[in-house]
Protein backbone atom coordinates (compact mmCIF):
# COMPACT_ATOMS: atom_id res chain seq x y z
CA UNK A 1 0.00 0.00 0.00
CA UNK A 2 1.39 3.40 -0.95
CA UNK A 3 0.40 6.79 0.44
CA UNK A 4 1.64 10.05 -1.09
CA UNK A 5 1.28 13.73 -0.27
CA UNK A 6 2.49 16.95 -1.81
CA UNK A 7 3.01 19.89 0.49
CA UNK A 8 3.80 23.49 -0.43
CA UNK A 9 5.58 25.09 2.51
CA UNK A 10 6.13 28.84 2.61
CA UNK A 11 9.54 28.50 4.22
CA UNK A 12 13.03 28.05 2.79
CA UNK A 13 14.25 24.49 2.28
CA UNK A 14 16.78 24.64 5.17
CA UNK A 15 13.97 25.53 7.59
CA UNK A 16 11.65 22.76 6.34
CA UNK A 17 14.57 20.28 6.34
CA UNK A 18 15.43 21.08 9.95
CA UNK A 19 12.00 19.87 11.07
CA UNK A 20 12.56 16.56 9.30
CA UNK A 21 16.12 15.87 10.37
CA UNK A 22 16.52 17.49 13.80
CA UNK A 23 15.22 15.00 16.37
CA UNK A 24 14.43 17.80 18.83
CA UNK A 25 12.05 19.39 16.27
CA UNK A 26 10.35 16.18 15.15
CA UNK A 27 7.82 16.10 18.05
CA UNK A 28 6.75 19.66 17.17
CA UNK A 29 4.89 18.34 14.13
CA UNK A 30 4.81 14.57 14.68
CA UNK A 31 3.17 14.79 18.09
CA UNK A 32 3.13 11.00 18.58
CA UNK A 33 6.94 10.89 18.97
CA UNK A 34 7.99 10.11 22.53
CA UNK A 35 11.65 9.16 22.06
CA UNK A 36 14.32 8.52 19.42
CA UNK A 37 17.55 6.73 20.22
CA UNK A 38 20.54 5.50 18.20
CA UNK A 39 21.91 2.21 19.60
CA UNK A 40 25.14 2.48 17.58
CA UNK A 41 25.38 6.29 17.60
CA UNK A 42 24.47 8.71 14.84
CA UNK A 43 26.77 9.66 11.97
CA UNK A 44 25.41 13.08 11.01
CA UNK A 45 27.68 13.41 7.93
CA UNK A 46 26.77 10.08 6.31
CA UNK A 47 23.78 8.64 8.17
CA UNK A 48 22.64 6.09 5.56
CA UNK A 49 22.54 2.73 7.32
CA UNK A 50 22.18 4.28 10.77
CA UNK A 51 19.88 2.25 12.99
CA UNK A 52 17.51 3.96 15.41
CA UNK A 53 14.59 3.18 17.67
CA UNK A 54 11.53 5.39 17.67
CA UNK A 55 8.89 5.26 20.39
CA UNK A 56 5.43 6.58 19.48
CA UNK A 57 2.20 7.10 21.41
CA UNK A 58 -0.50 5.02 19.79
CA UNK A 59 -4.00 4.82 21.22
CA UNK A 60 -3.00 5.58 24.80
CA UNK A 61 0.07 3.33 24.94
CA UNK A 62 3.65 3.51 23.69
CA UNK A 63 5.04 1.36 20.87
CA UNK A 64 8.72 1.19 19.89
CA UNK A 65 9.78 0.59 16.29
CA UNK A 66 13.13 -0.33 14.81
CA UNK A 67 14.30 2.23 12.28
CA UNK A 68 16.93 2.63 9.60
CA UNK A 69 17.99 5.70 7.62
CA UNK A 70 17.80 4.52 4.01
CA UNK A 71 18.48 7.70 2.03
CA UNK A 72 20.13 11.01 2.79
CA UNK A 73 20.95 13.97 0.60
CA UNK A 74 21.10 17.08 2.82
CA UNK A 75 18.12 19.41 2.33
CA UNK A 76 16.92 17.29 -0.62
CA UNK A 77 16.05 13.75 0.45
CA UNK A 78 15.51 11.76 3.63
CA UNK A 79 14.45 8.13 3.61
CA UNK A 80 13.64 6.06 6.68
CA UNK A 81 12.32 2.55 7.29
CA UNK A 82 10.32 1.63 10.39
CA UNK A 83 9.46 -1.98 11.27
CA UNK A 84 7.91 -3.91 14.10
CA UNK A 85 7.67 -7.46 12.75
CA UNK A 86 4.05 -7.17 11.62
CA UNK A 87 4.62 -4.43 9.11
CA UNK A 88 7.23 -2.17 7.64
CA UNK A 89 6.99 1.32 6.21
CA UNK A 90 9.50 3.02 3.92
CA UNK A 91 9.11 6.79 4.02
CA UNK A 92 10.74 9.30 1.67
CA UNK A 93 10.72 13.05 2.12
CA UNK A 94 11.87 14.83 -1.04
CA UNK A 95 12.38 18.60 -0.88
CA UNK A 96 12.87 21.13 -3.66
CA UNK A 97 13.08 24.93 -3.60
CA UNK A 98 10.26 26.93 -5.14
CA UNK A 99 9.65 30.64 -5.60
CA UNK A 100 7.47 30.61 -2.48
CA UNK A 101 9.60 28.27 -0.36
CA UNK A 102 9.66 24.48 -0.43
CA UNK A 103 7.94 21.70 -2.32
CA UNK A 104 7.78 18.60 -0.10
CA UNK A 105 6.85 15.29 -1.69
CA UNK A 106 6.08 12.54 0.81
CA UNK A 107 5.80 8.86 -0.02
CA UNK A 108 5.10 5.99 2.36
CA UNK A 109 5.22 2.39 1.16
CA UNK A 110 3.64 0.04 3.71
CA UNK A 111 4.50 -3.65 3.67
CA UNK A 112 2.12 -5.76 5.72
CA UNK A 113 3.56 -9.14 6.73
CA UNK A 114 0.57 -11.31 7.61
CA UNK A 115 -2.95 -11.78 6.29
CA UNK A 116 -4.34 -10.27 9.49
CA UNK A 117 -2.03 -7.24 9.13
CA UNK A 118 -3.17 -6.82 5.50
CA UNK A 119 -6.83 -6.91 6.50
CA UNK A 120 -6.25 -4.46 9.36
CA UNK A 121 -4.16 -2.24 7.07
CA UNK A 122 -7.02 -2.07 4.59
CA UNK A 123 -9.57 -1.33 7.32
CA UNK A 124 -7.42 1.30 9.01
CA UNK A 125 -6.12 3.00 5.83
CA UNK A 126 -8.50 5.99 6.23
CA UNK A 127 -7.24 6.50 9.79
CA UNK A 128 -3.61 6.18 8.65
CA UNK A 129 -4.17 8.72 5.87
CA UNK A 130 -5.87 11.06 8.35
CA UNK A 131 -2.91 10.86 10.75
CA UNK A 132 -0.43 11.52 7.93
CA UNK A 133 -2.47 14.47 6.65
CA UNK A 134 -2.47 15.96 10.14
CA UNK A 135 1.29 15.45 10.42
CA UNK A 136 1.91 17.12 7.05
CA UNK A 137 -0.33 20.06 8.06
CA UNK A 138 1.58 20.33 11.36
CA UNK A 139 4.91 20.27 9.52
CA UNK A 140 3.77 23.05 7.20
CA UNK A 141 2.53 25.12 10.16
CA UNK A 142 5.67 24.84 12.32
CA UNK A 143 8.08 25.40 9.40
CA UNK A 144 6.16 28.47 8.25
CA UNK A 145 6.04 29.83 11.81
CA UNK A 146 9.80 29.33 12.16
CA UNK A 147 10.41 31.15 8.86
CA UNK A 148 8.30 34.19 9.72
Amino acid sequence: MQITFENQITAPVPVAWSFLYDDTKLPLWMTEVVDISYPDGRNSEDPVGTRFRQTLKEGGHEKTYDGLITAYDPERLLGVRLTDGRFGVDVRYKLAPTERGTQLDYTADLTLQSLLAKVLGFLFKPLTVSILRRQMANLKRVAEQAAS
